[in-house]
């Protein structure tokens, strides 16, 4: 930043604290003024990382830590304003947001195929931890092994997995892990998906073998 934005960018950040503290003062609100103050600290630095990004695609570095500061701002602020979500999906929503940096990263630069893996495992974690309450821990390990299992599967689909096979082993094996805890767990019976789920499976499965029974283009 130039000194010029530097001096807007701090002028802005004092303003809001203080119109924060006259709320307070006058309004007796029910929230902590500190709580809020450090949830605006982190948004505050958050966004200064990404505008480090803005001015150059090549900074894509910057999304990490300024989507993980955002993040916390969020979850600071959610707990807050928000303390019944914030118990339940508080996790949920810190880890979508750092998952969501490796998302930007991938989007600025193509190049950066290895964000797809960091990206869906922690929106896997995050999906995880916000059903966890819902659902049996088998259910839970499912969707944990099913979320990792397409995370590699995706990367199988870049360039990369086109060149390199290899990101199709850790999908197929986490797909079925996934699948064998799914119905361990008897989440999916007497539903729709409990349905449409085998026949994908044996619809794969046929596809697999008459695949390798068909003779090869020499």
């Amino acid at each position: 930043m130039n000194t010029s934005t530097k001096r807007i960018f701090f002028g802005a950040a004092l303003i809001l604290l203080g119109a924060l503290f006259l709320v307070q003062q006058f309004l007796h609100l029910q929230f902590h003024v500190g709580a809020v103050i450090v949830a605006m600290v982190f948004a505050l630095a958050g966004l200064a990382f990404l505008y480090v990004l803005a001015g150059k695609r090549e900074n894509w570095w910057a999304a990490i830590p300024g989507m993980v500061l955002l993040g916390l701002s969020a979850l600071i602020a959610s707990s807050e304003f928000f303390p019944d979500f914030a118990r339940i999906y508080g996790g949920s929503l810190f880890l979508g947001f750092i998952g969501l940096a490796f998302l930007v990263v991938l989007l600025i630069e193509h190049e950066n195929w290895w964000a797809v893996i960091p990206a869906g495992v922690l929106f896997t974690l995050a999906f995880v931890a916000g059903v966890a309450k819902f659902v049996n821990g088998f259910a839970s390990g499912s969707f944990f092994f099913l979320g990792i299992g397409l995370t590699f599967a995706i990367v199988g689909l870049m360039p990369v997995g086109r060149a390199e096979k290899w990101p199709w082993i850790p999908a197929g094996i986490c797909l079925v892990m996934g699948t064998l805890l799914m119905i361990g767990s008897g989440t999916l019976l007497n539903s729709v998906y409990g349905i449409i789920w085998p026949v994908i499976l044996v619809l794969s499965g046929g596809y697999l073998i008459v695949r390798s029974l068909l003779p090869k283009k020499s």
